[in-house]
């Protein structure tokens, strides 16, 4: 099998085995409708089964058939079906028609706006449970919701992608902050002070212990935004967010987003760690600007929108990647193959850095790939989109869109590989290891646009 990513600038791919016999529990759903939402909760539809084994799902409910612990990612294409709509959209999970404590994120949305807002998380599950997708918005005359598009270039554009497997039960943790926390120039260590899921993996404060050796998948989706009221001196720049492992930085670990008066978003950083017993890991945030950094609210009969949620667990560690791309990539109106020049890491996964991704050993596998959308000259503006191919062909519902306005541009994570020993690398000018792409004229607005397809089977 074959794999490539089509859209624009840097990105990073993670790639993991999860089932080499094709029997573990996984699905992969999307909706192609739009879903306009209202002030109260609703449930997000799911019309399409891209892949289904081991789960049953009816119109956006899963029902678990097997009691184990799963991994849950999903990715809401949020926007306004009015040119000037404007507000925020909120998501979150639910289990069993409860809502999930602290599973909460926010996205605004202004006139012309759209972006992929991300909510993920470990849940223990008995057979027979529910899981479904919940949604809000802050003012029912905005048309906001989850917006499906069909583009000229690409396949649709899902107005929600959802993506859930089933992970070892023996090590994992499900980690998150209700604190604002303020970011500094100086790079900070991010507390996490909620454990809302955890075995084998300690949190001291923040500081996460691994206490097995193996191989982990690690995603922090923080919330990014103004930690004070916007004036002219505060509200206003980028937030960073990136990986320590033992006290230094993860390389290509760093994202960023930037921030305006008002606004908030979803900055996630993921990828794969090699740990070994005791390894310790750490979240850093630094600013651009003065009073940003990770907000936590606490919505009117909703979840709690955590400051920072985390999420890790144990992989199979027979086939795994950890890509990245380290150069600017500009794009055109026709799809264009994205290189990858970085091998992080890779076991049975090999990349030819020209964008082609070959899986050696056949299973199921899970994919995540992360952009970082912006202008890559003065005052561009327009859309970025992203998407997956497999031997060459579209994979279906796997396109996401981010909207550039003016230089600005945003990053949901350009994840950088794990290793045992991280190795520390000054950036000019800049706190935390290196991003590879150029922020230097451009300050982001908004979430880059993210492809993600869980369960890619390998030949055989």
């Amino acid at each position: 099998m074959k794999v490539s990513f089509t859209g624009i600038l840097g990105l990073a791919v993670v790639l993991l085995i999860t089932s080499q016999s094709r029997a573990g529990s996984y699905a992969q759903l999307s909706s192609s409708k739009s879903q306009l939402g209202e002030t109260s909760p609703a449930i997000v539809s799911l019309n399409s089964d891209d892949a289904l084994k081991g789960l049953a799902h009816s119109d956006g409910t899963v029902t678990v058939k097997e009691a184990g612990t799963y991994f849950a990612i999903a990715a809401g294409q949020v926007g306004s079906a009015r040119k000037a709509g404007k507000g925020s959209v909120r998501l979150w999970m639910r289990q069993n028609g409860k809502d999930v404590d602290n599973s909460n994120t926010e996205q605004t949305v202004t006139p012309g706006f759209t972006a992929v807002l991300v909510c993920q998380g470990v849940a223990e599950c008995k057979a027979g449970d529910k899981l479904t997708l919940a949604f809000s918005v802050s003012q029912a005359d905005q048309g906001l919701g989850l917006i499906a598009t069909k583009p000229t270039e690409g396949p649709v554009i899902p107005s929600m992608i959802l993506s859930l497997f089933k992970v070892p039960d023996t090590d994992y943790a499900q980690l998150s902050s209700t604190e604002t926390q303020a970011a500094g120039a100086a790079g900070k260590m991010i507390a996490l002070n909620s454990v809302d899921a955890a075995k084998n993996i300690l949190n001291e404060k923040g500081v996460v212990t691994i206490e097995k050796a193996g191989t982990y998948f690690v995603i922090a989706a923080g919330q990014a935004g103004a930690t004070v009221d916007g004036t002219k001196a505060a509200g206003k720049g980028s937030v960073r967010l990136w990986v320590q492992q033992n006290g230094k930085e993860v390389d290509n670990s760093n994202t960023e987003q930037s921030i305006a008066p008002g606004f908030t978003g979803v900055l996630v950083c993921q990828g794969v760690m090699e740990c070994k017993a005791g390894d310790k890991v750490q979240l850093m945030q630094a600013a651009t600007g003065a009073g940003l950094g990770m907000i936590a609210s606490k919505p009117k009969g909703e979840p709690a929108v955590p400051s920072m949620i985390l999420s890790i667990f144990r992989v199979d560690d027979s086939a795994y990647a950890q890509l990245s791309s380290t150069q600017t990539q500009s794009a055109g109106a026709a799809g264009k193959t994205l290189t990858l020049n970085q091998t992080d890491s890779a076991k049975e996964v090999d990349n030819a850095k020209s964008g082609a991704i070959t899986v050696k050993k056949a299973g199921t596998y899970f994919a995540i790939a992360a952009g970082q959308a912006g202008a890559t000259a003065d005052g561009g503006s327009g859309a970025v989109r992203l998407w997956m191919k497999q031997n060459g062909k579209d994979i279906d519902n796997s396109n996401t869109e981010q909207t550039l306005a003016g230089g600005l541009h945003r990053g949901p994570g350009v994840p950088g590989r794990r290793r045992a020993q991280g190795r520390r690398q000054a950036g000019a000018g800049a706190v935390g290891p290196r991003q590879g792409r150029r922020h230097d004229r451009l300050a982001a607005q908004g979430r880059a646009g993210r492809a993600q397809r869980d369960l890619l089977t390998g030949p055989g």
